[in-house]
């Protein structure tokens, strides 16, 4: 029965650990529809309706983006929602944003997702679109998958 409980605990305390930070997208946080594009294996795998979620920290300093229901490769037995935290932005003089960064590590599947690594990190995000393209480098097998994103309200 200790054992047990230890056990449970020992969950608990995992699990906690893992928990995303708070952030500012929701289940209403608007959504951008539109077309990804990963290479895998030197092949494109293209995927249209894929929906993303962007929201700017307090200071609008920074923004959180969340891909949702995501495939990066034709064998990916699910689709799973990916967030990149953190990522910092710059207000241009047209009124849009613009973002850049390397080297973050995502969230996915409840937890960081060291697997994969979010690297040279670039877009664009107006009220009415989102552009990026990045890198995920897999981490264990010392590959890149470049990645673009093209979308609108």
């Amino acid at each position: 029965m200790k054992n047990i409980f230890v056990f449970l605990a020992s969950a608990f305390v995992l699990f906690c650990s893992c928990e995303k930070p708070d952030t500012d997208i929701t289940v209403d946080t608007p959504k951008f529809s539109g077309d990804m594009t990963v290479v895998y294996e030197g092949e494109d795998f293209d995927q249209s309706g894929i929906q993303v979620q962007v929201a700017f920290n307090d200071e609008k300093t920074a923004v959180d983006i969340k891909l949702l229901k995501v495939k990066f490769v034709p064998a990916m037995p699910i689709r799973i929602d990916v967030t990149i935290m953190d990522v910092p932005v710059m207000e241009m003089t047209d009124g849009g944003w613009t973002f850049s960064a390397d080297g973050i590590t995502p969230w996915a599947l409840g937890g960081p997702y060291d697997t994969f690594r979010v690297d040279d990190l670039h877009g664009s995000l107006t009220e009415e679109t989102l552009e990026f393209s990045l890198g995920f480098y897999n981490t264990k097998k010392q590959q890149n998958y470049p990645t673009a994103y093209s979308g609108s309200m």
